[in-house]
C-alpha cells in the first residue's frame, strides 16, 4: 500500500506532467536508461553531486539550500522549463516538507533554467493545491493498473514512451 510518506519531488513532478508516468515511477518501473534525456539527466546529477548539499530530512534531494535575509531559499536547477508547472510543484513539495516538517517560519524557492528564474512562494493557497495533489498521488499509486495512455506533445521525448505504445 502506497502512502504520502513515500512521495518524492520527482514523483510530484511526474504527476504534474503525466499521471501514467507517475504511476510507473511509483511502482518502481524505470524509464529507458538508454534514452538521451536520461543520460543527460544522469550527467547533470553527477556534476551536481560534487556540490550537492545532503539534507538529512525526509530524503530531500534538492540542488541548493541557503539563508537569505532571515528566510530559507531552496533552489532547483532545471535543464529546461518545458513544464514549468511541474517544476513549481516539485519545488513547492520541498518547501512544504521543510516548512511543515521542520517548522521553519519562511521558506521560498526559485527554479533556475538558463537565464530564466521562477519564484515559488510558501503560501497557504499553494500548500492547499499541493495537499490535494499529494492525496491524488496516493490514490493514483494505489491503483492496480496505470491510467490509460493519452498522447500529449511531451510524449515524443519521454523516456517512458515504450510503456505507452
Amino acid at each position: 500500500m502506497f502512502n504520502k510518506e513515500q512521495v518524492t519531488g520527482t514523483l510530484v513532478n511526474y504527476y504534474a506532467t503525466c499521471k501514467r508516468e507517475a504511476w510507473l515511477y511509483a511502482h518502481h518501473i524505470h524509464a529507458d536508461q538508454e534514452d538521451e534525456n536520461v543520460a543527460f539527466g544522469k550527467a547533470m546529477a553527477d556534476i551536481k553531486e560534487q556540490n550537492l548539499q545532503e539534507f538529512a530530512f525526509a530524503n530531500l534531494k534538492f540542488d541548493k539550500l541557503s539563508k537569505e535575509r532571515g528566510h530559507y531559499v531552496v533552489t532547483e536547477y532545471k535543464k529546461s522549463l518545458k513544464n514549468e508547472y511541474a517544476a513549481k510543484m516539485q519545488l513547492l513539495f520541498y518547501i512544504y516538507l521543510l516548512k511543515t516538517g521542520l517548522n521553519l517560519k519562511e521558506v521560498k524557492g526559485k527554479i533556475i533554467s538558463g537565464k530564466k528564474v521562477v519564484l515559488v512562494e510558501d503560501s497557504d493557497e499553494n500548500f492547499a493545491i499541493l495537499e490535494q495533489i499529494l492525496g491524488e498521488i496516493e490514490e493514483l499509486a494505489n491503483m492496480p493498473v496505470p491510467p490509460k495512455f493519452e498522447h500529449k506533445k511531451i510524449c515524443d521525448n519521454c523516456a517512458y514512451r515504450n510503456y505507452c505504445i
